[in-house]
């Protein structure tokens, strides 16, 4: 889950299966997928298992699909999280003080299935920026 794919699933027409039936036929297990607005433009995340993410990348590349590579701790936070109450809000408080010193907000989130060997269950948070006073210069807040 340390490193995701991040693509539109739409060729044309869209179809988010047509993408899922490249990953299948590639013979590539997911440990996490979300999104939003899928067959609209919407963007689809991935979480190959880990020895198979450059087999995802070319699969989806060979169908034409333009595809991101998204790194933990760079492009998103992953927390692993106890099946205990409170740990997804704990997650999400922690990204979210971080976004207000940095202008951004959280975008996407995706909960994974394949536990680590504690258990824990993996969530990847995405935030994007905004435009606001916090991360731009040369303007004030209104």
């Amino acid at each position: 889950m340390h490193q995701q794919l991040k693509f539109v699933p739409r060729l044309s027409p869209p179809d988010l299966e047509k993408a899922l039936g490249v990953l299948k036929d590639a013979k590539v297990n997911l440990v996490a997928a979300g999104g939003s607005n899928l067959e609209f433009d919407g963007e689809f995340i991935i979480a190959p298992q880990d020895d198979q993410f450059e087999d995802a990348k070319k699969a989806l590349g060979a169908a034409g699909y333009i595809t991101t590579r998204l790194d933990a701790g760079v492009d998103f936070k992953l927390c692993w999280l106890t099946n205990d109450a409170g740990q997804l809000h704990d997650c999400i408080a922690e990204e979210a003080a971080a976004n207000l010193a940095s202008g951004k907000v959280i975008q996407h989130m995706i909960i994974g299935v394949e536990r680590d060997d504690q258990g824990r269950i993996p969530v990847a948070v995405y935030s994007v920026d905004v435009r606001s006073a916090a991360n731009t210069t040369g303007g004030t807040a209104a």
